[in-house]
């Protein structure tokens, strides 16, 4: 087997069951804040398309990871706009991208692409973090687009899949009554 497959299926199965998850989100749903500072489904898509940019540009042409906004990278930050589909349909072309780019590397130019994009604090990580961080920075979202999504359903009183109990064994039953 190829060494790099392993990170290849990790990249393409989180973003595909990450896609998934957001096939059905509704505009209201987008916008929506469990509180008044809380980040919304949108914002989050949004910072999700910025960083995807920044780990293809890492992969694909060894750029350096923006680690200090300077007043230009602010500008162009500040220029992507707060709009869910246009930042939803770029987050996948910029994952295909990378995830293209990760199946034509080797683990000797993934440790490579992964000492440029993060310089001396690469060198304080894994030699491979670029083949497994956004993997790792897209499922920590995913999980708080899935909260939000479930307590968004919840306080309209709807019936909410079993996202987080899924007849798992090592869950303990509830208590009086089925989980819904």
């Amino acid at each position: 087997m190829d060494p790099m497959t392993p990170l290849v299926d990790l990249n393409e199965f989180v973003w595909t069951r990450f896609k998934d998850d957001l096939a059905d989100v509704t505009p209201e749903e987008c916008d929506w804040r469990m509180l008044p500072d809380a980040n919304t489904i949108n914002v989050i898509v949004r910072h999700l398309r910025i960083e995807a940019e920044w780990h293809t540009a890492c992969l694909e042409r060894g750029e350096p990871m923006p680690m200090d906004a300077s007043p230009e990278l602010q500008k162009r930050i500040d220029e992507v706009p707060l709009d869910f589909e246009k930042n939803r349909a770029e987050l996948q072309r910029q994952y295909e991208r990378f995830n293209a780019a990760m199946r034509e590397t080797t683990l000797e130019g993934l440790a490579a692409r992964t000492a440029e994009a993060y310089g001396e604090f690469g060198k304080k990580r894994p030699p491979h973090l670029l083949g497994f961080h956004q993997a790792v920075h897209l499922s920590m979202h995913w999980a708080q687009i899935r909260t939000i999504r479930t307590l968004y359903k919840k306080t309209r009183g709807e019936e909410v899949p079993a996202r987080y109990y899924p007849g798992n064994v090592s869950y303990p039953k509830p208590q009086g009554k089925e989980p819904r």
